[in-house]
Order: structure tokens, then sequence, then C-alpha cells
């Protein structure tokens, strides 16, 4: 894949490019202070797995106590209490209840960067990015739940790597440079008949590179047993320390590729391999005792570069460091692929962590190895155990046994009453209340009871997990109010630990990140969206400054009643924004109501836009005389036509009753059409003289308004 930047160059094994494959050339000797660098390293490994020696019989006994085994299993057989026999095992539905409230499914990864001329470019890399990391792929959510179930069960400490896989072939590709100008052309050769003839077809020079074939990421859970740390280290955040590592196997292809070793070295290395039962965590160790011999036992380190070399300038170097059993030198000793320099910006590019990434869920000054929940709660499950063995006990010492009387029972009856077979009727000397009975039994004290609830109320106290968390019943009577102020610790309490397993997943994501940065193709990705990531995209700085984060409680898997009414309530409180596009939500929530939303979906119909609201109003025949307002009229889809003014002018001429014209000062005609005489003015206030006048609109309240004198 094509690298825009002058960046240090990376061994083909590992860069997605083809590049020409050099001539085998012997390895150059080691300089003084990596040899240096690799024997202290070396020194500091074997004390850090005597160190880890330590932890593997609690480690043991933990996973041991989950399963429900005897206490013998974890002390080579020899039984240090019979008392403790009992199979009881509440770890086992605790580890489930605590790693589901902390981590049952993978998040999507979100991010934002604090350069703005990179925002065009980080959401096509973190689509890349939750691919890499989906089923797919990597499939991170199988390494986190692994590493759970050791963080709150087996040892209190997980870990897990991500790793870069390339495989390559080789071709034979023109050796020309396009880089360099073209060399002048030979002058062209003559022939008889002094024309020049065409020259001759020269076949190109071949050189060959190596093609990347397949590529891989893998994020992968490390055994407790196997993980490597300095054991000077006192800190919960292992990234501070000197360095972190890990033990493994693999088989001898994988070390002739991964690692260049030689048939001699391969040979060597098998005849070192020894089985150790004992630092297995296995249930049965012996039954994996003979363990295939074909497989190469190494130790693989990585460490901060400037904590051992006084000339490093960088915080940010990490490097590699590879031990085969059975070869006395490393046979890798590098800078650590998953980060480049930029001498532009003197800074590194890729990942800037420990590719080992370490999750505890508690820290103990001064202890980075915490305990975990289920050895922290050992006190409890071992009284638990030993009440729940004295239970059995007596129960067996109080089995019913009857008497008889041998004064009032026949000799003969009393053989047939001690074998057993007698069932009917027996004869006796008397009554027979008083010849045969019952031995009182022993009963089981209440006080033991009363332990035995205590010391399992001491266990959930511990966990910080009761029956309702659980998902069981709670036998005490509580009140709600009560019970939402304990769901309301409970939630602050797991919401502490879910933000560090949160940061663990984080940081493996941050890894991962840096390896797409160095070697992607982004294959997952559109036309479109690979066109806008090109317009911002610099594989020197889009991970310096990217923070990745996740929504808050994501790792947990809500059932799907729970699911909808969150999709819900977030469709009814933005649908009618404008910013939400609700198909994909419709569509989840179809599919959690176990419908196919290809079926069921169809497109909404598109509505007519409606034009802005503006209010108006029209007075008189002024308004609708003008042109501007008649427009604005008939532009509301009922417009006046002349004929409707027509139709509208005869209606009102029709209606119209002409009076005729009277001449000031002249009566009008009376209704037999003459015109009276004039007479006298009528007097003042005389009503009749004016039959046509009203009076207004007014409360008469004195006579003379009226009319009256």
């Amino acid at each position: 894949m094509p690298d825009p930047m002058n960046l240090t160059a990376v061994p083909s094994e590992m860069a997605a490019v083809t590049a020409p494959v050099a001539p085998a050339v012997p390895d150059a000797p080691v300089n003084s202070l990596n040899a240096k660098i690799a024997k202290t390293m070396k020194s500091r490994l074997e004390n850090s797995i005597t160190n880890k020696k330590t932890f593997l019989t609690d480690w043991k006994q933990n996973i041991d106590t989950r399963l429900g085994n005897p206490v013998a299993v974890f002390t080579d057989g020899l039984d240090l209490d019979a008392d403790l026999q009992s199979s009881i095992n509440p770890d086992w539905s605790l580890t489930k209840t605590k790693t589901a409230n902390l981590f049952s499914q993978l998040p999507t990864i979100r991010g934002t960067h604090e350069g703005l001329a990179y925002a065009a470019a980080v959401a096509p890399f973190l689509k890349q990015l939750n691919y890499e990391m989906g089923p797919k792929r990597a499939n991170a959510a199988v390494a986190m739940n692994e590493c759970l179930n050791d963080a709150v069960n087996a040892s209190g400490v997980a870990a897990a790597i991500v790793t870069y896989s390339a495989r390559f072939d080789d071709v034979e590709v023109p050796a020309e440079d396009p880089l360099l100008p073209a060399p002048a052309p030979a002058p062209a050769a003559v022939g008889p008949d002094g024309q020049p003839m065409p020259a001759a077809p020269v076949a190109p020079t071949m050189a060959p590179v190596r093609r990347p074939v397949d590529t891989m990421l893998n994020l992968t859970r490390i055994s407790p047993k196997d993980l490597l740390w300095p054991s000077e280290f006192i800190g919960s955040n292992f990234n501070d320390g000197d360095f972190i590592g890990r033990r493994d196997t693999c088989s001898p292809a994988f070390g002739r590729v991964e690692f260049k070793l030689t048939d001699e070295q391969v040979e060597k290395a098998l005849e070192t391999i020894q089985a150790d039962p004992v630092k297995d965590l296995r249930k049965n160790p012996e039954k994996v005792a003979n363990v295939d011999v074909d497989r190469l036992a190494y130790s693989e380190v990585f460490y901060w570069r400037y904590r051992m070399d006084a000339k490093e300038k960088n915080f940010h170097a990490i490097w590699r460091i590879v031990y085969v059993d059975g070869i006395d030198d490393p046979v890798i000793h590098e800078p650590w692929k998953g980060q480049k320099f930029n001498p532009q910006t003197r800074s590194y590019t890729g990942a800037c962590k420990f590719p080992i990434q370490v999750l505890t869920l508690t820290y103990i000054t001064d202890n980075p190895i915490p305990p975990s929940d289920s050895q922290a709660g050992r006190p409890q499950v071992t009284d638990m155990r030993r009440s729940r063995s004295q239970m059995f006990q007596n129960r067996a010492r109080s089995i019913p046994i009857r008497w008889f009387d041998v004064n009032r029972i026949d000799q003969d009856i009393q053989g047939n009453l001690m074998r057993g077979v007698v069932q009917g009727m027996i004869p006796t000397n008397g009554p027979g209340d008083r010849s045969i009975g019952e031995i009182a039994r022993a009963s089981y004290p209440s006080e033991n009871i009363e332990f035995d609830q205590q010391a399992q109320r001491d266990l959930e106290t511990s966990w910080q997990i009761g029956p309702n968390q659980g998902g069981s019943q709670s036998n005490s009577r509580t009140t709600a109010g009560e019970a939402d102020i304990v769901q309301q610790n409970f939630t602050t309490r797991i919401g502490q630990e879910r933000a560090m397993v949160s940061t663990f997943l984080l940081n493996l994501a941050d890894v991962m990140a840096g390896y797409i940065a160095l070697y992607s193709d982004f294959l997952v990705l559109t036309p479109d969206e690979r066109q806008m990531m090109d317009q911002a995209w610099d594989r020197g700085s889009i991970t310096q400054d990217l923070v990745l984060n996740i929504v808050p409680d994501s790792t947990v898997l809500l059932d799907a009643n729970a699911r909808i009414q969150q999709l819900m309530g977030v469709l009814n409180m933005t649908v009618k924004s404008g910013f939400v596009n609700p198909e994909p939500i419709i569509a989840e929530i179809l599919e959690l109501s176990g419908l196919d939303p290809s079926k069921v979906m169809v497109k909404p119909e598109g509505e007519k836009p409606k034009g802005p609201s503006v209010s108006y109003g029209f007075t008189g025949k002024d308004d609708m005389m003008n042109p501007v307002a008649l427009a604005i009229y008939n532009a509301q889809g009922q417009p006046i036509t002349a004929q409707m003014l027509k139709d509208a002018k005869a209606l009102l001429d029709s209606l119209i009753v002409e009076e005729p014209q009277v001449p000031p000062g002249m009566m009008p005609p009376g209704p037999d059409g003459q015109t009276p005489p004039p007479g006298p003015p009528p007097a003042p206030g005389d009503a009749s003289a004016h039959p046509n006048w009203e009076m207004m609109p007014k409360i008469a309240s004195r006579s003379r308004d009226m009319g009256g004198a």
C-alpha cells in the first residue's frame, strides 16, 4: 500500500508494500549496546518468571474453586481438611454475573481529532477500525470475554496483545525507476538504401519485488501464567513499566517465517522443549503433560528504548526482543514495527503504547497484581463449604433408629426386628406403646444455619452483587426506596470498573489504529469515503491527536425490550428535528420486534413542500383594485377571473333599485306617484315629520331624547 511520507524503511515482512528483494547478506554483528540490553533483559525476564510463580498456586485454586473441585486438587493430592470437601461453588454464578455486568458486547469505537484539518478523515478511519475490531477480523469480543474471566475469577489481572502479520510472494516487475530521466535514444541504424532501419525491441530489465498476498490483524488474550512484567514494578498502569512481555509457543513453520530461524536453530530449539504441567492452569494438567514436541517456546518483550539507551531522544520509541528457548542470543532485537519515525516532525506515527495491554479491576498499594474477586471472597466460600459439610455429616448421623423392650418382645420377634423383616403385627407382653420406640435424633444447631447465612451475606458484600443483581429473588423484605438505593450504589461501584474495562478496550483499539494507519489499504471504504479521506489524510499525524472513546455503558448488552424502549425514546425526541435519519432506527426496532425490515418497510410518500406562512388583509375596493393585491389573492389557489367579475356585477345590478331624484326643497313623490304640495315646516322635535329617520344607538335617559318637549 502506498506510503505518502518519507518515513524510515519498514522491513518487508510487515509493510504491505512492494519492495525489492535484497540479496542475502550475512547478519551484521550486534553492537555492544544491544548485546548488553539483551543480556540485561534476559536476566530481568528470569526474575519476572520467578516472581510470577508465587501467584500460580492461588490462581489455580481460584479456578478450581469456581469449578467446585475439592481442595486436594490444588494441593498436589494432599487432603488438608476433610471438612472442605463439599462441592459448593458460588463463584460460578458470581463470576458470570460480574462479567456480564462489565462486558457483554463489543461497542462501536468513536473518536475525535484535535486537528480540524483531519476531521473529514476521522469517520472513514473509524469505520475501518471498527471493521478490524469486529467479528470478521480480529473479533475483539472473544478476547475481551476471556480477559474478563481472568480478571474476575482466576488472577485479578488480564492481558491481550495486538499483532500484525503479512505474507508476500515474489514477482518480477520492470526495474526502470520512473523518477530517473529517460536515457537518450541511440542513433538509428541506416540501411543499404539510406533509409533508417527500425530499432530492435529491447526487453526491459526486470527486478524481483515482494507483493503482499494477505494481511492479518489479531487481538489475542494472553494467559495470566504467560504474562511477563517487571518484578520491581509497583503501579497500576503497566504502560509505565520498563517493559512488558509474554511467554508463548509456535510451530516451526511460524518460527521460520516470523523469526527468520534456520533449520539448525529450529532443531536446536526443539531439543529443549520440556513439559511443565505445574505452570498450567487447566483443570487436569496431568492429561496435557505430553505436549506436542513440534512447538517452539519463546519469550517476546517490548521495552521503552530511552530507559535502556541514553542516546535515545524520543520517549515513545519502543523496541522488540524475541528469545527462543534453546538459542542463546535473541533471534529478533529491533525497533517495533507498530510505529515509524517521521524525520520531518521528529515524532513517531502509529502506536505509542505497548502492543500488550493489561487490565486490573482494583489496585492495592504497591501490588500491581491484585487478588481477584474469587480470591477475595475465598474465606467466605471456605466457611460455606465447611458449614455445608457439617450439615451433611449431621444428616448422616441422624438416621432414624428404633428400639424395643426385650422384656416385652418375644425372642423370635426380636430377631426379626433386628433383621428388619417384620412389618405386620408384633405380639407383645402387655401394651405395645412402651415396647417399641424411636431413639431421639440429633438436631442441627440453629445458630450454625445463621452462620451459614451470614457467610453468604458477607460473600455478596465482598462481590457487591446481591440476589437482585444476580437475577434471583431476594428473601429479605425491602421497600422500593431501599431497593433503589441499593441499585444506585451497585451502579456506582460497577460503573467504576466498567470505566477500567473501557480504558483497556480503547488502549487495544489505539494500538490497532496505529497498525491501520501504517499498513491498511482501507478496503471497506466506498470510493466517496476514500476520496473524502484522501483530501485530509496524513499517515504521519492522523493517530497522534486521535482521541478514541465509546458511549458510556455501551459494553453492556440490553435485552430486546429495553433496547426498543431506548430507541423509541431517541426517535420520539429527535425525529421531528430534521437532524436525524429515522430509517435505521425504525429498521432496528422492527428487527428487535421479530420482523424483517426488508419486507415491511416502504419508502414514505413525498409530501409537497410547504411555502412560507404569510398573513395579509384587504380592506375596501381600493385594495381589490390594486394589481399586486389581486395577484396575491389569485396565488392562493382561487383566482378571480374576468367572468367572475362580470357575474358579480350583473348580480349587484339586479339587486339595486333606483329611487327618483328629488330636487332640493321638493318633497319626494307619494305612493300614487304625485308630489304633495309643500306644507309648513315641521315643529322642533316632531318625529312624524321625518318618518325615515332613526334614533342613534344609545340609551334614552331624558324626555327630550324621545322627541318630547
